[in-house]
């Protein structure tokens, strides 16, 4: 066999090779996020816009439909009403430290003792102010990824915590192969079944995330429209949270770009670039073979 032929042996078998190397962790196919990824939410409060949601008293309807206790909406305004900045006045790092295995528990007890099967993650969050770092705090939690559609409703507590940015902030990860067509026919199967005023909250599927509607009157002291807009990337990443009253922003809270490249995304910057080196590579190899063998 001559040089020419082993040579392109050599190149067929390398490049057949190349594309089944795996460098990424093993991951569920459910879960999109893992360990060292880093990201940073947004947190913005909206003073001025509140006047309609106080005049009409709207935490009372609310805390008597979607109890959240010191994380309803009105938390969130009493705790970051004083800072002296607009919005964003808080960012919410999420440094993910570790994934654990999959597992089967109650993880949602005690609120529901359904059995569900998903992914621990552990991670660094907390908030920071970047004009009082003083006042910056952080801890270490433990997040759960859940394997199905289902299995989210209910860990949303069947869209209870849709009703604050605390809620939303509890369930910042998704499971990527969500159906959020599905997510919503649930939904209103579970408002349907209560019967009262839920059933005039009414919920549309997005392609990335869902959106709730309540109309004027709805909940009896509402003057005005409630809407609320959740989103969710193909990771399954929290990207954007909205609650408006009679079309005024109340509270978002979205994510920004983190200082630091996500971990899979960093290694799929570095597999291309050495994928493209290789090729480069190749291609020397093989115009230096030919010029010298001619």
């Amino acid at each position: 066999m001559n040089q020419k032929k082993k040579l392109g042996f050599f190149i067929i078998g390398l490049l057949l090779f190349l594309p089944s190397i795996k460098i990424s962790p093993a991951q569920e196919s459910y879960v999109g996020v893992q360990e060292g990824d880093k990201y940073l939410w947004r947190f913005g409060l909206h003073k001025i816009n509140w006047g309609g949601y106080f005049s009409d008293q709207l935490e009372i309807i609310l805390d008597n439909l979607w109890p959240l206790g010191d994380f309803a909406l009105i938390g969130a305004y009493t705790e970051w009403y004083w800072i002296p900045v607009e919005p964003p006045q808080t960012y919410w790092p999420f440094n993910i430290t570790a994934m654990g295995p999959e597992l089967t528990s109650s993880i949602l007890s005690p609120f529901d003792n359904t059995t569900i099967t998903s992914m621990p993650v552990y991670a660094e969050a907390g908030w920071q102010l970047s004009y009082a770092p003083d006042y910056n705090s952080y801890y270490n939690g433990t997040w759960y990824i859940v394997n199905d559609t289902s299995s989210f409703l209910r860990q949303t507590l069947n869209l209870t915590l849709a009703f604050s940015p605390y809620g939303i902030m509890s369930v910042p990860l998704a499971p990527k192969t969500i159906n959020w067509t599905l997510f919503v026919t649930e939904f209103l199967e579970v408002m349907n079944s209560r019967g009262g005023l839920y059933k005039n909250t009414s919920a549309t599927a997005k392609s990335n995330g869902y959106s709730l509607n309540v109309p004027p009157w709805g909940y009896e002291n509402n003057s005005a429209a409630i809407d609320i807009n959740v989103k969710y990337d193909s990771k399954g990443l929290l990207t954007e949270y909205e609650f408006l009253y009679g079309g005024k922003l109340l509270v978002n809270y979205w994510l920004g770009r983190s200082d630091t490249i996500a971990l899979g995304d960093m290694l799929t910057i570095i597999f291309g670039a050495g994928f493209i080196i290789v090729i480069a590579l190749v291609v020397f190899i093989m115009r230096w073979v030919l010029k010298h063998n001619n």
